[in-house]
């Protein structure tokens, strides 16, 4: 019963069953996608018991507006990422703004997740360490292509910008990132501005 090749196979009929009233297609949604949902809440929040509480409600405002979810060329894993995002945005947000005062990383930016650093071992542990110290859209761009693996056509739809512009958005990050590896500044730079303070 289980599919094989591409893990989004069936996911329309699972999508539409589940929009009828089936909670076991539901179920079989949330077991596809938690994983997916977690990792990328994480990399947000960069807290565990943050993140399961968000991937919990994530699903939770899925299974409520399941009913009103009309695919219309967004499959069911990206919506699933834009509800996940806004509600990881809004808990970093207000965790922010909570401890302004505290000590901690300049931008309040997450540490990296263990599957961040698998997923990108070729890169090091201090590139993804930096990846937290991008500006905010910048580091959802990085998160999106290369962790959760969407395409630039679902990450245009997760964040609600132009295929053109999430290109933009990842050509100034990854610009930032070598920078960074150029100068050895990895850690020690503020990135996300779409340009290095360098010495010249």
């Amino acid at each position: 019963m289980a599919d094989t090749g591409n893990p989004w196979t069936g996911e329309h009929i699972l999508v539409e069953r589940a929009r009828a009233g089936d909670r076991q297609a539901f179920g079989e949604l949330y077991d596809r996608y938690a994983a997916l949902a977690y990792r990328h809440v994480y990399c947000v929040v960069g807290d565990r018991q943050g993140a399961e509480d968000l991937t919990a409600q994530t699903f939770l405002q899925a299974l409520q507006a399941i009913d009103r979810y009309e695919e219309r060329g967004i499959p069911f894993r990206v919506w699933l990422l834009r509800i996940a995002r806004n509600l990881a945005i809004n808990h970093w947000r207000s965790r922010r703004n909570h401890s302004s005062g505290n000590n901690g990383s300049e931008n309040g930016g997450p540490s990296p997740s263990p599957e961040l650093l698998c997923e990108a071992k070729q890169l090091g542990e201090e590139v993804w360490r930096a990846v937290g110290d991008l500006r905010g859209d910048q580091r959802q761009v990085i998160i999106l292509r290369f962790v959760d693996g969407l395409s630039y056509a679902d990450v245009a739809q997760v964040l609600g910008k132009s295929i053109g512009a999430v290109r933009v958005i990842q050509y100034r990050a990854l610009s930032a990132l070598r920078g960074a590896l150029e100068d050895g500044n990895l850690g020690h730079t503020r990135l996300g501005s779409g340009r290095l303070s360098r010495s010249a």
